[in-house]
C-alpha cells in the first residue's frame, strides 16, 4: 500500500533546456554542461558538492593507470533529485581528478516524473531504462559496459575502478533492466508466464520489498494494469508475510477488477498490519472495492 519507501525523486513541473526561469522550480532540462550546474541557482550545492569531495587518492592512483581511450560515459540526472546533487558534483569531481577528458562526458538533464522512464527533450534517455537518478553509463567503444543507478554499491571511485576493469560488478536496482525487458517483451502480459519462474529470477537481484512494490505502483500511474499486478504477484510470492506487499496485491487486483481476490488480500493485510497509517489507507480501498463488488 505504501508507495513510495526507497529515495525515489519525483519531478516537479516547471522545466527548462539549460536554462533558468522566473517561475517555480529552476530545473535543466536537456544536454548540459558543468558550467550550467556551477551557475546560480545550482552553483549552490554543485559548487560545495564539488570542492567538498576529496576522491580516494589510492583508488584514483588506480583508475589513472586504466586505459580510458575507448571509455565514454553519459550522466542521466535531475536538478530537483537529492541523489542527484550529492552525486553527480562527486562524480565530476573524480573525473577531473583523474584527468579524465570532459568532451567524452555527457551531461543530461532529466524530467516528467509521471514517466515510466525519466525523460529528456530530445529522448536521450530513450531506451536505456533509466528508472531512477542519477544514473552514471560507462560505455567502451560505445556500447555500455555498466552504470551506477542513483547512488555507489561501496563509492564512485571504487565503483568505476571495477567497472573500467572488468570486474563483477552489480548496480543497485538491478532488477529494473530485466523487469524492462520483460516490459519490452510483454513478458508481464502473457497469462501463461510462470509468476514463480520470474520470482526466481528476481529473487537474487531485489534488495527489499520495496523495489517492486515502487515499481508496481509506477505502472499503475501509466494505466499499465495488468503489468502492475504482476509485479505485485511476483513481490508477494518472494515476500509473503509482508502486510504492505499483499495490501499492494489486493490494490492491483482491485485495478484490474478481480474484486474478490481484492477483498480477500486486503482483508488479510488488516490482519496483520502493524501501522495505523497503513490500515487506514487498506481501508479506504476495501470500502472501495466492496461498492464495486455490489455493482
Amino acid at each position: 500500500m505504501n508507495k513510495l519507501f526507497i529515495s525515489f525523486c519525483l519531478l516537479f513541473p516547471a522545466i527548462t533546456m539549460a536554462q533558468t526561469t522566473t517561475e517555480g522550480p529552476n530545473i535543466i532540462y536537456g544536454i548540459c554542461s558543468k558550467d550550467n550546474l556551477s551557475a546560480d541557482p545550482f552553483g549552490k550545492w554543485f559548487i560545495s558538492g564539488y570542492n567538498d569531495y576529496t576522491p580516494n587518492t589510492a583508488i584514483t592512483e588506480q583508475l589513472k593507470k586504466q586505459s580510458i581511450d575507448k571509455i565514454s560515459i553519459e550522466i542521466f540526472f535531475g536538478t530537483w533529485c537529492g541523489d542527484s546533487k550529492r552525486e553527480v558534483p562527486r562524480f565530476l569531481k573524480l573525473l577531473h581528478n583523474i584527468s579524465f577528458p570532459e568532451k567524452k562526458v555527457t551531461l543530461i538533464g532529466l524530467g516528467n516524473g509521471d514517466s515510466l522512464y525519466k525523460q529528456s527533450p530530445r529522448h536521450e534517455e530513450a531506451g536505456k531504462g533509466i528508472f531512477r537518478v542519477p544514473t552514471f553509463i560507462i560505455y567502451r567503444n560505445g556500447i555500455e559496459i555498466n552504470r551506477i543507478n542513483e547512488f555507489p554499491i561501496f563509492s564512485l571511485e571504487k565503483d568505476l575502478l571495477t567497472i573500467i576493469s572488468n570486474g563483477q560488478y552489480s548496480p543497485n536496482y538491478h532488477s529494473f533492466a530485466l523487469v524492462k525487458q520483460w516490459l519490452t517483451e510483454d513478458i508481464l502480459l502473457d497469462d501463461n508466464i510462470s509468476t514463480a519462474g520470474l520470482a526466481q529470477q528476481l529473487r537474487l537481484l531485489v534488495k527489499s520489498e520495496h523495489d517492486l512494490n515502487s515499481l508496481g505502483y509506477l505502472l499503475l500511474n501509466h494505466d499499465k494494469k495488468k503489468e502492475a499486478l504482476r509485479v505485485f504477484q511476483i513481490n508477494y510470492f518472494l515476500y509473503p508475510e509482508s502486510a504492505n506487499v499483499i495490501s499492494s496485491l489486493g490494490e492491483g487486483y482491485y485495478e484490474t477488477n478481480d474484486f474478490k481476490k481484492a477483498i480477500s488480500f486486503l482483508e488479510k493485510a488488516l490482519e496483520i498490519n502493524k501501522k495505523p497509517d497503513d490500515i487506514k489507507g487498506i481501508l479506504e480501498i476495501l470500502y472501495k472495492t466492496k461498492q464495486k463488488e455490489k455493482l
